[in-house]
């Protein structure tokens, strides 16, 4: 055994144990005063990630829960609102009851005048609870509440938020069908029983009868969303037993019930806007003819003059017949002599465009040189008369007597053109534009190639030229030799000097020795050669001036007067000009927001070339754009459509874009042209248009109409109602899940983090007893040096 005084080895163990204990009680008296078994990142740096993690969560599923339940709160609201407004309308159906009863024998106006304020009260009471069109909760509303996982290409966020769509659960007049878009007619006109322009006189008037397609009916044309262009609808109405406004109205929804029925995608769009007749009573008593709907933003135009005098297209205010809707084109010169006969066998192309038609309508006639003019003529007035899309345009032939001009009319009221090809001899009167490959070639063609020219050098022949059907453009050129080179060159110099043939592209080149006539920009054109040496092999003629026929005769007293439904978004007139050349294309876009905000657009090419002629009229371009609208499948944009409108009777036509939705815009494209819609690179917005519908007792007919529309609300609002109560649900279950995991959180989080103080109380006891027992080694251990000083006294 050793003795050491310097070093104290026991000591040092002691004091080494003794740190160890008091540490380990530091610890232990703080988890049982803070409870807590992580004190520091030092005691579980794992645990404690993970606990600060659960008490996240638990921060944002605690405010989720706040979330879910302002908005359960905020629905409740909602509801009770709905269920007012549930009681407005059992009113306004009691009042509506009450005025549609053939025996009732009070004052229809007194009941109308509190049914008008039930409806503004539907009006307030909706926009109170933010449920009206546009309002603070009529869109998708989204809640976070957390707790989401994200997979499946589902986020976090969105797994972790509860939504409810009221987009589609509004509850204004509006929304319900009781408010709408209304087109109504002339209003100085009186239909009333004792005024000179009386539904009764309108009906039995002998000339207004005379102008029916079919006697006993007149017939009117509706246009909208869906049932636009060439498939707007016609609704022919039986005028039996019609003598006053109530009678008319009557017949009128009957025609608009069995035109809906039809097979036709069209005739469901038009069922489904819910248009309906009805009498509008001006401030002065003047009653006319209106129509309205809830849902849609539409267009109607008379067909004859029964229906043009029933919308308040009369003569005077005191003559009843109906404004004429005839509009006529007649060729340039007039035909040849009956028994005269072609110079060549073909065919000859008598093209229509325009009066609502979606693309031309090309009249082929079979020609030889044993045809005669009467022939001819027969042949055409039959084509014309047999096609089903000119008679649904109301084109005929009016006069078809050899040695007259030719003279096309319209019933419609609605402007259209007649061009012709392959008549070299313009024996018909409606120019003499030679087909593509002379006697049997197309209308028009973007390249064409002479035959059996006679080149002859230093002598002049005028070519004239129509580029996308436009009037005609002259050059007068001649070859420096007998080549076909020589004569494209001369061509070629003087279509340098028109900068309408350069725009278009027209150039000449020769192809298999002969001169030929092409576009480089696609454009379709047509040439005429005026004189008869035929040097460049397009043909001869010696009608020189009459290629291109006077398609511009309309009738002086057409008018045509289409209404649009007030009460709808509308740009306005834009106007249109005829796209000629192939380079031309011009781009339309079309936006709109959703109710949840998001933009929705569509795009349409206008074009005239080989592939399209969606601009070669105003009437193509509507049905392009409209075809386009309808493809893209979306609600929104499917609420617009372009319609066909002027200024005035006597204007040019343009294009209106209606919709009864939210605003919405239409973006114009440019080309190098300056041809096509409206003014190019602008950006045309929607504006509310006129006064819309809005639901009235005021007649025993308006009140049945109204007790069916309030029917119809009832459903509407039990709907909206529906779509709020589910949402509250959704806020129920989506609030008892985040409790759910609050608490299983809170747990998990307290199994990592708190102290369990039974342990933590016996090791606490532990802890006391070994310092007590180390401090009295450690004093034993420093008393042991001392006893080497018992060794030294020895």
């Amino acid at each position: 055994m050793s003795f050491r005084i310097n070093t104290n080895i026991a000591a040092l163990q002691a004091q080494d144990y003794l740190r160890q204990t008091s540490d380990v009680q530091q610890k232990t008296i703080g988890r049982v005063t803070s409870g807590l078994r992580i004190l520091s990142s030092g005691d579980d740096a794992a645990g404690l990630a993970i606990a600060n993690t659960l008490r996240s969560d638990q921060a944002v599923l605690d405010q989720g829960i706040r979330n879910a339940n302002d908005g359960l709160s905020t629905l409740q609201t909602i509801d009770g609102g709905i269920n007012n407004i549930s009681k407005l309308l059992d009113r306004a159906r009691t009042l509506a009851t009450q005025s549609a009863s053939g025996t009732f024998s009070g004052n229809r106006q007194l009941l109308n005048s509190e049914f008008g304020s039930v409806i503004n009260e539907i009006d307030r009471q909706a926009q109170s609870i933010g449920l009206n069109t546009g309002g603070q909760f009529a869109k998708s509303l989204s809640v976070f509440i957390g707790g989401g996982k994200a997979g499946g290409g589902i986020s976090e966020i969105t797994n972790g938020s509860t939504t409810i769509n009221l987009s589609t659960s509004t509850v204004d007049a509006k929304s319900l069908g009781l408010k709408g878009t209304q087109a109504a007619g002339v209003s100085t006109i009186n239909l009333s029983d004792s005024s000179a322009t009386s539904v009764e006189k309108i009906v039995t008037n002998a000339t207004n009868s005379t102008s029916e397609a079919v006697g006993g009916f007149t017939d009117f044309y509706f246009k909208g969303p869906g049932f636009g262009g060439k498939d707007r609808v016609k609704v022919s109405v039986n005028l039996s037993g019609v003598a006053s406004t109530d009678t008319l109205v009557t017949a009128v929804n009957a025609a608009i019930e069995n035109a809906g029925n039809g097979a036709t995608a069209q005739a469901t769009a038009f069922k489904n806007s819910g248009v309906r007749a009805t009498i509008v009573t001006d401030a002065s008593g003047n009653k006319s003819l209106g129509f309205t709907s809830g849902t849609t933003a539409f267009q109607v135009s008379a067909g004859d003059k029964t229906s043009n005098a029933l919308l308040g297209n009369v003569t005077s205010a005191s003559d009843p017949t109906g404004l004429s809707l005839k509009n006529s084109v007649q060729g340039g010169t007039a035909t040849a002599a009956a028994a005269t006969t072609f110079a060549q066998n073909g065919t000859i192309t008598v093209r229509l465009q325009g009066s609502g038609l979606s693309s031309p309508v090309d009249i082929s006639l079979a020609v030889t040189t044993a045809t005669t003019v009467d022939q001819a003529l027969t042949a055409l007035n039959t084509a014309v008369s047999q096609n089903s899309q000119l008679q649904a345009s109301g084109i005929s032939v009016e006069t078809a007597t050899a040695g007259s001009n030719l003279k096309f009319s319209s019933n419609h009221g609605e402007r259209f053109e007649v061009q012709a090809s392959g008549d070299v001899g313009n024996v018909l009167g409606l120019g003499s534009f030679a087909s593509s490959t002379g006697a049997t070639g197309a209308f028009e063609y973007t390249a064409t190639t002479g035959a059996a020219a006679a080149l002859t050098a230093t002598t002049n022949e005028t070519l004239e030229f129509s580029i996308g059907g436009g009037a005609k453009i002259s050059i007068t050129a001649q070859a420096a030799t007998n080549t076909a080179q020589s004569a494209a060159d001369g061509i070629n110099a003087q279509i340098a000097t028109q900068a309408s043939l350069v725009k278009a592209g027209i150039v000449a080149d020769v192809q298999g020795g002969q001169v030929r006539l092409r576009s480089l920009t696609d454009s379709n054109f047509r040439v005429n050669t005026v004189g008869n040496a035929n040097i460049f092999g397009f043909g001869t003629t010696t009608a020189t001036g009459t290629a291109f026929a006077a398609n511009t005769n309309p009738d002086n007293n057409t008018t045509e007067q289409s209404f649009t439904a007030g009460g709808s978004q509308q740009t306005g007139l834009v106007a249109f000009s005829a796209i000629r050349n192939g380079s031309d294309a011009q781009t339309i876009t079309l936006s709109a927001n959703d109710s949840s905000g998001a933009t929705k657009t569509v795009s349409v090419v206008l074009k005239n070339d080989s592939s399209s002629q969606s601009g070669a009229s105003v009437d193509s371009a509507i049905e392009a754009i409209n075809a386009a609208i309808q493809k893209t499948n979306d609600p929104t944009l499917q609420k617009l459509v372009a319609v066909k409108d002027k200024a005035s009777a006597g204007g040019a036509d343009g294009i209106n874009f209606l919709s009864a939705g939210s605003t919405f815009k239409v973006q114009v494209g440019t080309n190098g042209g300056g041809t096509g819609l409206g003014n190019q690179g602008t950006v045309v917005n929607s504006a509310t248009a006129g006064t819309g519908s809005t639901s009235d007792i005021s007649s025993q007919d308006n009140a049945q109409a109204a007790v069916s529309a309030l029917a119809d609300a009832v459903q509407s609002l039990g709907n909206a109602q529906a779509a709020v109560g589910k949402g509250q649900n959704q806020f129920s279950f989506a609030v008892n899940l985040a409790s759910s995991k609050l608490t299983n959180i809170a747990a998990a989080e307290s199994r990592i983090r708190d102290a369990d103080l039974a342990s933590e109380a016996a090791n606490l006891s532990k802890s006391q007893i070994l310092l007590q027992a180390g401090i009295s080694a450690l004093a034993q251990a420093n008393s042991a040096p001392q006893q080497v000083l018992a060794l030294l006294r020895g």
